[in-house]
């Protein structure tokens, strides 16, 4: 009787055990906010009918404000959000300016997620909108684009619900550059390189 008994026991604490470790694994905050410092590199590529002018974008740091929600566990998607001033060179010299606007939604898969270390990949698309373009001694006029991004980065547990991260993303974007009318081919193709904190509830 005393063996069925612990046997009865051991069982118990064992079902207690694999219901908790369930639990665990289903324990997991849905929604972030996560803060960036944002270094952009635009690896562009104008019209070769433009060569001439040598033309080209410079690089610039910015804020990045990132909202986040998990699916499940391993599982979620962000969506980004800032606004990016690039200006315009010809050969060395400046010759205009350019603003950028590029929300960009990512599926991310987490293998780690829970973890201390925290790693991801993510791939998804986005949508670039430049405005407010200017060149000197031209009219010009940089249309919208939607393409593909794809990203990896690493989240670091500071607490239970606050994290630092780094975060690279590259953003496919094929476009046109329109001067004085007529259009060119312009491929922006930034790279985003990030550094920040978010916060998980």
């Amino acid at each position: 009787m005393k063996k069925w008994c612990g046997i009865a026991a051991a069982a118990a604490v064992l079902a207690v055990g694999a219901g908790q470790v369930a639990q665990a694994a289903d324990d997991y905050k849905s929604f972030g906010v996560r803060l960036r410092a944002i270094y952009v590199k635009p690896a562009e590529s104008f019209d070769s009918q433009l060569s001439g002018l040598s033309p080209s974008l410079t690089d610039n740091i910015i804020p990045e404000l990132d909202l986040e929600y998990f699916v499940t566990k391993n599982f979620s998607a962000e969506l980004i959000a800032g606004v990016t001033k690039h200006d315009i060179k010809l050969g060395a010299n400046a010759a205009g300016s350019t603003y950028l606007l590029p929300p960009t939604i990512t599926l991310k898969y987490h293998p780690l997620a829970g973890s201390i270390v925290s790693p991801y990949i993510g791939f998804g698309v986005n949508v670039i909108f430049p405005f407010d373009s200017k060149m000197n001694g031209f009219d010009c006029k940089i249309d919208n684009s939607i393409g593909w991004a794809a990203q990896a980065g690493t989240d670091f547990k500071v607490t239970d619900n606050l994290y630092f991260n780094i975060d690279y993303k590259y953003l496919n974007a094929d476009t046109k550059v329109a001067l004085n009318g007529t259009k060119f081919k312009l491929d922006l193709n930034p790279h985003l390189f990030g550094i920040g904190v978010g916060y998980r509830f």
